[in-house]
């Protein structure tokens, strides 16, 4: 049987790069891309290399006193690189055994941890407390049903008074992290015990479309796009800094082995956080005539399956992992409370993106 090449998402040989035009020179980014087309250099650092690790170790300081402009360069410049360490095996930016590279990666990822776990601190439960199965599965539960007033507005805002223009460019703004969360999962994947293995194999199966390739989800976020006549541009029409470090935040914690039990805590959350917000999109596009069963298969089906798969995850990788290496329980939960800080932050975005009155006041980076 031969696939439909039209609805297949191929990454582009030349990566996400913008052009050069669009680039501020001297910025992070104008830099990586300097180094991401030039030739891969597994150990000597040159002085292009030099001065783009200095130009990050400067906007992360400018982005740590709350400066937009410089964390929207850092973010967007690591969001190149990971969909780099994603992208086409044959294109000239496959940089990933460089050493200029794992350097930027180190730099920008101790960064984001240090200040986002500052951050997060006043959620997270004593240790002792965290090696409780039971007890992290109570938090995890509490966490993701917490809905804040800038929460339930944005979801509001999607069901009862979003246009349709409006609920466009929240689909075409949540594309991006949609088709990557496969990847995400499939990095999750290595070994830790045969019973979370079992489990997360069970929800790779369901992202496949259980077998029926026309069923992966990927290809019916597709289909959504194509009923709203709409594409995905090679590089994210995200003009701020929020959307991109709640995408990098999934490799971030899943390229690095010591963030194992952090990642599959920040992948719980969406499943049990992300329902209500299906259920909204769903009644915002029937709002408009929309039959979102056959219109849009994706926002239905995971308004339904995400009902199972929190749960599911909880039962089947969170908790067996507490019970077999109970200190794991708060690197499980700090991964929890990364992603819905992260979750929170995308809400703000979106609220500004669909001008939604924001009354909640936003938490800094």
């Amino acid at each position: 049987m031969t696939n439909d090449l039209g609805l297949e998402r191929i990454p582009p040989r030349d990566g996400v790069l913008r052009p050069a035009a669009h680039v501020p020179e001297g910025s992070v980014e104008s830099l990586l891309n300097a180094a991401l087309r030039g030739p891969v250099e597994p150990l000597d650092l040159t002085s292009g290399h030099r001065s783009l690790l200095a130009a990050l170790d400067e906007a992360l300081k400018r982005g740590a006193d709350g400066d937009r402009a410089a964390l929207l360069d850092v973010h967007r410049s690591a969001y190149t690189v990971y969909e780099g360490l994603l992208g086409h095996p044959l294109g000239g930016a496959a940089h990933e055994r460089s050493a200029w590279l794992n350097a930027f990666r180190w730099k920008y990822e101790e960064a984001v941890l240090r200040a986002d776990t500052e951050e997060i601190a006043d959620r997270l439960p004593s240790p002792r407390d965290a090696t409780r199965p039971e007890f992290v599965r109570e938090w995890f539960l509490a966490e993701a049903g917490e809905r804040n007033t800038l929460d339930r507005q944005v979801e509001d805002h999607l069901a009862e008074r979003a246009t349709v223009e409006q609920l466009a460019l929240f689909i075409q703004a949540d594309g991006y992290l949609n088709y990557r969360f496969f990847d995400a999962l499939v990095l999750a994947q290595p070994h830790f015990m045969e019973t979370v293995k079992h489990e997360i194999s069970h929800h790779l199966w369901d992202e496949c479309g259980e077998g029926e390739g026309h069923r992966a989800h990927t290809l019916q976020f597709t289909r959504s796009l194509q009923t709203l006549g709409l594409s995905l541009p090679t590089v994210p029409p995200w003009e701020d800094w929020r959307p991109y470090a709640g995408h990098n935040l999934y490799f971030v914690l899943a390229c690095n082995r010591r963030n194992y039990f952090r990642a599959l805590g920040s992948l719980a959350m969406p499943e049990l956080f992300d329902v209500d917000r299906d259920a909204a999109v769903v009644k915002g596009l029937e709002r408009h005539g929309y039959g979102a069963e056959t219109d849009f298969e994706f926002f239905h089906n995971h308004m339904e399956g995400d009902a199972e798969h929190g749960p599911e995850w909880l039962d089947g990788v969170i908790l067996p992992i507490v019970e077999a290496e109970p200190e794991a329980g708060i690197e499980l939960i700090t991964g929890g409370a990364l992603r819905m800080l992260a979750m929170r932050r995308y809400n703000a975005y979106l609220a500004a993106l669909l001008d939604v009155a924001a009354t909640a006041p936003e938490r800094n980076a």
